[in-house]
This record gives structure tokens, sequence and C-alpha cells, in this order.
């Protein structure tokens, strides 16, 4: 008899707002792993540790999204991992650094719980299933 279960996707969720935060870990956590981080100085050397499936990132947070993406893109274990970015910036000009540093998706907050979920299931789709 096989005991081992397949794990949800791992996803990591990065903003600096801690209401944010909850409400995306609930609207995630039924078919997710979720894992929530308030800032982002540490973060790459927990993202290892994790080996997420997708990395969820805040554009307006110290240091800002798109340094944690470049950070992120430059270790070799976490190069591949999909990056989302999930912001209340509107601007082209953020979209476009997006693209630069490597991001995979781009939401605009207010997002609805069906975007999201929605955009999680399919950057996490062709996720390997991991054994728990």
């Amino acid at each position: 008899m096989n005991t081992t279960s397949v794990r949800s996707p791992v996803v990591v969720l990065i903003d600096d707002e801690p209401d944010f935060l909850t409400l995306a870990r609930g609207w995630l956590a039924p078919r997710f792993d979720v894992t929530t981080l308030d800032q982002g100085e540490d973060a790459v050397e927990v993202l290892v540790g994790l080996e997420p499936d997708l990395v969820v990132l805040d554009v307006n947070m110290e240091p800002d999204g798109f340094t944690l993406a470049r950070r992120i893109r430059a270790q070799r274990e976490l190069a591949d991992v999909p990056v989302l970015f999930l912001t209340a910036s509107k601007s082209d000009a953020d979209f476009i650094r997006n693209l630069d540093v490597g991001g995979t998706a781009y939401l605009t907050k207010p997002v609805s719980k069906k975007a999201l979920v929605a955009m999680v299931a399919e950057l996490t789709a062709s996720a390997p299933p991991r054994d728990s």
C-alpha cells in the first residue's frame, strides 16, 4: 500500500501589508501550500529552503519587488520559479520592469479572489507533484 501523499503546490506571498497577506492566504490555502513573508530582506534565503512552485511579490515594499525578483533570478535554485507581481501599481513602466527582471505574470490590486486563484492555478499547473 502506498502511503505517500501528494502535496499541493508551494506558493510564497511576499507583501508588506499584513491585511492583504491574511486575505490572500485565506483565498489560496484551500488549494495551495501557502507561506507568507511580510518583508523581502531575507526572502531569498527563506525561498531556497521552501523550494516554492510560485513566488507572488508586491512591487512597493522594501526592498522593492523588482530588486527581489532580480535576487531570485540570480539564485540558481530559484532561477526557474515563476514570479507573479501583484501590485497596486498600474503604470506601464512598472509592467515593463516586471518583464525586464524576469516576471512571469502581473496582476494589479485590488484583485478579486477569482482572478488571484485562477492565476496562481495557471502558474503552478506545470509544477511537478511533491511527495510529503
